[in-house]
C-alpha cells in the first residue's frame, strides 16, 4: 500500500478526540477513512488546513462515512507538500479528484509534478 507519511496512529473521528488531540490554530494535514476487515486503515479523503486543522476537521464531522482519521501538524508549506505526496500516492483510490492548491499561489509548487 502507498505511504501516507503520517505514522501508525489512527484515531476515532469524534469531537472529543479532536478536542483532546489537536490545538486550535495549528496548520496541518488529515486523512479520513475507515478500517477494512483486517483492521487496516483505508484512506478515502485527504486534506489540510493552513490556519486551523481542528476547525477544518470539526466541519467534516457531519459525514458518518469516515469513522477514523489520521493527522499531522506542521506549517502550511510542509502541509501542502504532504498533501501533494498523499494525493499522488493514492490518486484513483481516494475521493479527491483535483490536485491540492498551494497556500502561496503559483510561486510555490508541488515537488512531484510542478503544479
Amino acid at each position: 500500500m502507498p505511504n501516507l507519511y503520517m505514522g501508525e496512529g489512527t484515531f476515532r473521528f469524534e469531537q472529543i478526540v479532536l478536542d483532546r488531540m489537536i490545538e486550535p490554530g495549528q496548520a496541518g494535514n488529515y486523512v479520513l477513512g475507515y478500517k477494512d476487515e483486517n483492521g487496516e486503515f483505508v484512506p478515502r479523503v485527504i486534506g489540510r488546513s493552513d490556519t486551523d486543522l481542528r476547525a477544518e476537521l470539526m466541519s467534516k464531522l457531519v459525514d458518518p462515512h469516515y469513522p477514523y482519521f489520521k493527522f499531522s501538524t506542521s506549517n502550511p508549506r510542509w502541509a501542502f507538500q504532504l498533501e501533494c505526496a498523499q494525493f499522488h500516492n493514492f490518486r484513483g483510490k481516494i475521493e479527491n479528484q483535483t490536485h491540492p492548491v498551494s497556500p502561496e499561489g503559483p510561486s510555490f509548487r508541488c515537488f512531484l509534478c510542478g503544479q
